[in-house]
């Protein structure tokens, strides 16, 4: 899903959007980020109605156009959220889990790379960028269901300490069992205040089409807004400037564009 077409959610965004609590997956089964509490909190961030058109609700532009209270995702619990359960080829549950902070196996990452045609990268390279990343978000197929999804109300306190793929999800509350297997992954890299761009997006070609894509960058942004940092970036292929736009991502804000140096050799 990297390309050169820039896209981002303004930090002073015009419209506003709803909640997006527990929508369906399509044609996946039962799904949903927990729902953030009724009462204020410490701040509120007019997100431009990224969260509105996911799992079978409105869309973004309708949102946007509608206008409405400033979400607050100051005490949102996203470190780990059991988004479906699915039969597998063999009969038995699977249970699909976005995490936050879950230390990430670079061969794992190449091999899904390889299963989406993405081209192989040095695997100290590809250790290097999850080490070095502000954050990574995970799919991963598990035989159980997480420990957490009995109490998906539950708060986590906030951490900054790294897990060693990632510190700006901070993990905590994760399940202390080893993940299954990993279909999905998002990461972004960030100061840590004002700004973050995401990188490599990617879901299992057996599990897409069900809106593991929009979760998986829905999950993210969230938790950077947590964070407070609200100028987010990524890029973009032609071909799915679309799927982010749906998310309240913008090209080229207000003629901004993104520059580029490439070495000439």
């Amino acid at each position: 899903m990297l390309g050169t077409a820039v896209a981002a959610v303004p930090p002073a965004a015009a419209g506003d959007c709803r909640p997006a609590h527990a929508r369906q997956l399509q044609a996946a089964g039962q799904a949903g980020w927990p729902a953030r509490p009724a009462v204020a909190r410490r701040r509120s961030v007019a997100a431009k109605g990224f969260l509105s058109g996911l799992f079978g609700g409105g869309s973004a532009v309708a949102d946007r156009a509608a206008g409405g209270a400033a979400e607050d995702y100051s005490n949102e619990q996203l470190d780990e959220v059991l988004l479906t359960e699915l039969q597998q080829g063999n009969g038995a549950p699977g249970y699909i889990v976005y995490r936050n902070g879950t230390v990430v196996d670079a061969a794992e990452l190449e091999s899904l790379c390889d299963k989406v045609g993405w081209p192989r990268r040095p695997l100290n390279k590809v250790s290097a960028a999850l080490a070095n990343s502000f954050l990574v978000a995970t799919l991963h197929l598990e035989a159980a269901p997480p420990a957490s999804s009995a109490a998906p109300d539950s708060d986590s306190s906030s951490s900054d300490s790294s897990n060693g793929s990632s510190s700006g999800g901070n993990g905590a509350g994760l399940s202390s069992a080893a993940p299954g297997r990993l279909i999905g992954l998002a990461r972004c890299t960030s100061d840590g205040a004002f700004n973050a761009t995401i990188w490599d997006v990617l879901v299992d070609p057996e599990f897409q089409g069900q809106g593991l894509g929009k979760a998986l960058v829905e999950g993210m942004t969230r938790t950077l807004l947590r964070r407070d940092i609200t100028n987010i970036t990524l890029f973009a292929d032609a071909q799915v400037v679309d799927f982010y736009t749906g998310l309240g991502y913008e090209a080229d804000p207000q003629g901004i564009k993104g520059m580029f140096w490439h070495p000439r050799y």
